[in-house]
């Protein structure tokens, strides 16, 4: 995977979000570093190639540790806590590929251990995508006076875009897909 631009169409596709949704956060360069630390370059680009293959058609993942990486990619942008990963072959991890051919060792099998969930950072959870799909702000990340809680959510307009999932699936420009 190439860069932020790349990762956010990918996250578009997996989220639902636009990608001026999901720059406005200010937390993609942050996500994409993250993900490849934990998940390694070669598992994010079989999600990125897989990703691509389904054309706006939901994605046939080739091995379960991609399907997971998925997962957690989603889990990520909505809740701004990283689940944590089995590494590719681990127990609990798929034995073989989709086809049922045994899975080919990659770098991840060999040097990331599983990792546990954690959240990001503060502003990952002020700024998770849950809050936006029913127009509110994460508990404790604004000044409210007493009572607050009692009051409907007021739905803003956020500077991405209305608030929530779009309803059409992201579409990379051609050659970045």
């Amino acid at each position: 995977m190439t860069g932020t631009e790349e990762f956010l169409f990918l996250s578009a596709e997996l989220t639902g979000f636009g990608v001026g949704q999901l720059s406005a956060t200010g937390l993609a360069d942050t996500y994409r570093s993250l993900v490849l630390e934990r998940a390694g370059p070669p598992r994010l680009d079989r999600l990125r190639a897989a990703v691509a293959a389904g054309a706006g058609r939901p994605p046939a993942f080739p091995d379960e540790s991609v399907r997971e990486l998925a997962r957690a990619v989603v889990h990520l942008w909505y809740l701004g806590t990283w689940p944590g990963l089995p590494p590719a072959g681990a127990e609990g991890a798929a034995d073989g590929t989709a086809d049922g051919s045994p899975a080919v060792p990659t770098d991840e099998q060999v040097d990331r251990p599983a990792d546990g969930p954690f959240v990001v950072s503060s502003r990952a959870y002020a700024e998770g995508l849950v809050w936006r799909t029913f127009g509110a702000r994460a508990p404790g990340t604004v000044p409210q006076e007493h009572g607050s809680w009692s009051l409907p959510p007021s739905v803003e307009e956020p500077a991405g875009g209305p608030p929530g999932p779009r309803r059409g699936a992201a579409t990379a420009p051609a050659g970045q897909r």
